[in-house]
């Protein structure tokens, strides 16, 4: 993916169409191939269309929206609400990806409430140039930090992106999980 955002595409396809044999590979196995990040899994949508891949890469809520009646009914663990900040690509290029996690969060028994979030400013390896950084705090700052420091935050708030992980705890010292890490 990095080589693809700063441009070495030569070598960008040169991984690419060696990343997309070994997953095309692993899906002749017939298991289902399921990406945590979700930018570098609609990275093999996306710009991976050009090698040829035929293996698909879903989202972990794609995936377990698959298997929902395997997933327990009624509330997991002590949680009853959790906040979900989605990753700004997960929410424009799989539109679908926030009510899938809203649908298996109901199952689980827990209310999910969707932040309304945009962009958290880092975006992949932006925020952390040097060149970038004010403008990535900037954009945080815009967004991201009010809905984190809400006075009625009492909450847990999880974050699908790891960019975003990563900057929550950059900037304000702050660890949030992974829908996956909340509900296990």
């Amino acid at each position: 993916k990095a080589l693809h955002v700063h441009g070495y595409l030569g070598a960008f396809e040169k991984v690419a169409r060696r990343t997309a044999a070994a997953i095309d590979g692993l899906a002749e196995a017939g298991v289902p191939l399921v990406g945590i990040d979700p930018s570098m899994t609609l990275t093999f949508r996306s710009e991976y269309s050009g090698t040829g891949m035929k293996g698909r890469v879903l989202l972990p809520q794609e995936w377990l929206t698959t298997i929902l009646d395997r997933l327990p009914s009624g509330a997991v663990g002590q949680r009853r609400r959790i906040h979900l900040m989605a990753h700004c690509t997960e929410r424009t290029n799989a539109p679908a990806a926030v009510g899938q996690w809203k649908t298996i969060f109901d199952k689980l028994g827990i209310e999910l409430i969707v932040d309304d979030v945009g962009c958290c400013g880092m975006a992949g390896t932006f925020g952390h140039e040097v060149r970038n950084r004010a403008l990535s705090e900037t954009l945080y700052a815009m967004s991201w930090k009010p809905a984190l420091a809400a006075p009625d935050r009492v909450d847990v708030v999880m974050a699908t992106g790891y960019s975003c992980r990563s900057q929550v705890k950059l900037m304000d010292g702050v660890k949030l999980p992974h829908p996956l890490q909340a509900i296990l």
